[in-house]
């Protein structure tokens, strides 16, 4: 194989681990935003704690749309546990829960940035690769 060839086709491998970094990069993001939702689950059911029964609030329907009502319960919570079941748990429960899930999603985040870095890394490689043989072709007599 010519010199040519390999720089084409070590450009090709540079640009598809370049997609590849960006593909594992977009995934973190959406990782850290569920990790943040969960957070924010778990800032929740503390202040929830804490609220009075018969309490009025603002419960949201989605879309920016919320509707008035009345905490009738507030030390447990309905918490869905797949499949569509959803049981009654008990706001330590659900915290615990939401620990373990953010514990999880912390552990892929890091896999994750780990994939980048080691991408980066190998791509760092394949650019100077491919620098020394365009050099090493623009040396060549023609």
């Amino acid at each position: 194989m010519n010199e040519e060839k390999i720089i084409q086709q070590k450009y090709l491998e540079f640009q598809a681990l370049n997609q590849q970094i960006q593909q594992l990069h977009q995934q973190a993001v959406v990782l850290e935003q569920q990790r943040t939702e969960l957070l924010n689950i778990s800032q929740s059911l503390d202040e929830l704690d804490k609220v009075k029964s018969n309490s009025k609030m603002y419960a949201p329907l989605g879309g920016g749309l919320y509707v008035e009502s009345i905490i009738k319960e507030t030390k447990k919570v309905l918490t869905n546990v797949g499949a569509g079941v959803v049981v009654q748990k008990t706001i330590e429960e659900t915290k615990q829960l939401i620990e373990e899930q953010i514990d999880d999603l912390q552990k892929v985040i890091e896999q994750v940035e780990k994939k980048v870095q080691e991408g980066m890394k190998k791509g760092q490689g394949l650019h100077k690769e491919i620098l020394a043989l365009s050099e090493k072709q623009q040396k060549k007599p023609k």
